[in-house]
């Protein structure tokens, strides 16, 4: 990806030419490495999280209040899998392709699916935590 941004203005500044899909291709590129970059921090606990409220709680207590916000990311993340995919089957001309004859429809399938395995993240994390919330040990942790 960064190879073509470097091609790209390399050949528009010294040549003034350039590839003709290089600025689409770049750009499902960005998207593409965005959804697996948040697929990864989803499953590492990396994402981003507002956890002002979990420092003042107990460890029990956290945990259900994790197990609570796992559930409703994961909630919210299933309706945006059901609006993209609306998206990608009724917003997009199916015919239509981007380059090197890859189609529309295929390129833009990554965010329906993006947000599908991150919700399977959300949803193994819940699980994960009502488990250990119920035996009282850390996530992760068989007792």
């Amino acid at each position: 990806m960064l190879g073509l941004a470097f091609l790209q203005v390399f050949l528009r500044d010294t040549f003034h030419t350039g590839i003709p899909w290089g600025d689409i291709a770049a750009r499902q590129l960005v998207i593409w490495v965005g959804f697996f970059g948040a697929y990864l921090a989803t499953r590492s606990n990396r994402h981003f999280r507002i956890d002002v409220l979990t420092r003042f709680l107990g460890p029990r207590l956290r945990l259900w209040f994790n197990a609570l916000s796992d559930i409703f990311a994961a909630f919210v993340c299933f309706f945006l899998v059901i609006a993209s995919r609306t998206f990608v089957t009724v917003g997009l001309d199916p015919g239509a392709t981007l380059f090197l004859g890859i189609p529309q429809t295929a390129a833009a399938a990554i965010v329906p699916a993006g947000f599908g395995l991150i919700t399977a993240q959300f949803l193994l994390r819940t699980i994960d935590a009502l488990g250990a919330a119920i035996r009282g040990v850390p996530p992760g942790q068989v007792v």
